[in-house]
């Protein structure tokens, strides 16, 4: 009978702490739906040619780290809950909870920007290919965007469609008057692909 007593006190502790990770979990999901609206409504208002992934993604963070310090839960007489709080106090949710388990191969994008060139030794490509990836340890930036800013201080006014017209696959798509943006974006869209 004492072994019955003490599965109750575990299923009602069990029940307990699960009652208590939904209620830190549901209100950030409002939060992060809401976060969600937000950005889609950048999206839907963003020029045509924007890159949409980081328009999508700059917004949803601009809005939760709005919402980072704002009082989003309370239990009266006992605590204010912020966003980060409630998401610091959250139970790491497993592979299971989450719906299933995802393999992402990433692409070496270093290399790979690097191939869709032909390998070119030009030293400002290579310069900004470098600065690039070491930029990258330390920034909320995509590569390609680190790559554009570092092509842009080290390129002195050369074209970045010089470095990629050695690609014949390129050459029917990029001459040597294709803007740097224009290269930019073709290169986005095909580290999108990978």
């Amino acid at each position: 009978m004492q072994l019955k007593g003490l599965v109750k006190l575990f299923l009602v502790l069990l029940v307990f702490v699960v009652s208590l990770q939904y209620l830190y979990l549901y209100p950030t999901w409002k939060v992060e739906k809401a976060a969600d609206k937000y950005a889609q409504s950048f999206v839907d208002k963003a020029p045509k040619g924007s890159d949409l992934y980081q328009v999508r993604k700059d917004a949803r963070i601009k809005y939760l780290d709005s919402m980072s310090s704002e009082v989003i839960f309370k239990i009266p007489l006992l605590a204010d809950y912020t966003y980060n709080d409630l998401k610091k106090s959250q139970l790491a949710l497993g592979l299971d909870l989450k719906g299933g388990m995802s393999v992402i191969l990433q692409v070496n994008l270093k290399d790979f920007v690097s191939s869709l060139s032909n390998d070119n030794k030009d030293a400002k490509f290579r310069k900004a290919l470098d600065n690039a990836e070491k930029a990258l340890t330390n920034s909320q930036e995509d590569f390609v965007t680190l790559f554009q800013d570092e092509w842009n201080k080290v390129s002195e006014g050369d074209k970045l469609a010089k470095v990629f017209i050695n690609n014949p696959a390129l050459r029917n798509t990029l001459n040597f008057n294709t803007s740097d943006d224009e290269v930019i974006r073709y290169i986005r869209e095909k580290v999108m692909k990978q």
